[in-house]
């Protein structure tokens, strides 16, 4: 019952729920400290607010994408000097051109660039009320094994905090956030990601080198692989368009043409179940 009143935003207050992240934090902290996947965003900054007012040892850590916003990267550079920042061994481009376009369900990206970071116990912004999957697999402390192989524990210390518990807090303790936030964004995501349905169109006005990037990379895949079957001797999607541009555009159309490209949206910490992941 409590659970469910802290998801709902009623019946317990800010206070309340500040009080229980604290010892939350304090009770499960490993003698190597916290490793705190930071994003940069609203919920990445209140976990580290938080973390740094219950006196724990961590590290918080920025893995970066390479196509997260400029804004994003700046602030993060700016005001969170201290987050150590994560470089990969390929930009996402690079990757496009070897795997293909990310789909809601074929989402390597995640895996590749942020699920199988971080070792020991691991801290996350993760909340209920972003979705029904994360309200029904996360709490307090979840067993988590991410992109990887080994079981890791997570710590979600505002896993039932509401949005406006977030900008309460943010502004309660004057802590500064991205920019962004006050031009209207609510994501502050990847730049282009297929999780953003049609927001990615909004994303690549806002900014277009990065729709030029997304282009390019695709029409050097499907050149790379138009005429190439997979290794278990199918025919690959590349097949299906006349040339990039078309593959491109029907990425962005959100409409799949085949059952094994569709799927629910998944979001980063969401579980994809047997019957999704055999389609």
């Amino acid at each position: 019952m409590k659970e469910q009143l802290a998801f709902n935003g009623m019946g317990v207050s800010l206070d309340e729920k500040i009080v229980e992240a604290v010892a939350l934090l304090r009770t499960n902290e490993p003698p190597e400290g916290y490793y705190i996947a930071f994003s940069g965003g609203k919920d990445s900054v209140v976990i580290k607010h938080l973390a740094e007012r219950a006196g724990v040892k961590f590290t918080a850590n920025y893995n970066d994408t390479t196509i997260d916003p400029p804004e994003l990267q700046r602030f993060i550079r700016k005001v969170h000097a201290d987050v150590l920042i994560h470089r990969p061994p390929r930009s996402f481009f690079q990757m496009v051109e070897r795997k293909g376009l990310p789909t809601r369900i074929g989402r390597w990206c995640c895996e590749e660039f942020k699920e199988s970071k971080g070792e020991g116990v691991l801290v996350f912004g993760v909340r209920a009320a972003e979705s029904f999957k994360r309200a029904k697999m996360w709490r307090e402390v979840t067993p988590w094994r991410g992109g990887g192989t080994v079981e890791k524990t997570a710590v979600c210390p505002i896993v039932y905090w509401t949005d406006d518990d977030v900008w309460l807090y943010i502004r309660r303790e004057g802590i500064p956030y991205c920019s962004l936030y006050d031009e209207g964004w609510k994501r502050l995501g990847c730049i282009g990601c297929p999780m953003a349905g049609a927001k990615r169109r909004d994303e690549f006005t806002r900014w277009p080198k990065y729709e030029a990037a997304w282009r390019r990379a695709t029409n050097r895949y499907y050149e790379g692989y138009v005429d190439r079957a997979t290794r278990s001797g199918n025919v690959r999607c590349t097949s299906r368009f006349r040339s990039g541009s078309e593959m491109f555009e029907w990425w962005m159309s959100d409409h799949p043409t085949s059952a094994d490209m569709d799927g629910e949206c998944l979001g980063l910490f969401d579980a994809v179940d047997t019957e999704e992941a055999d389609r």
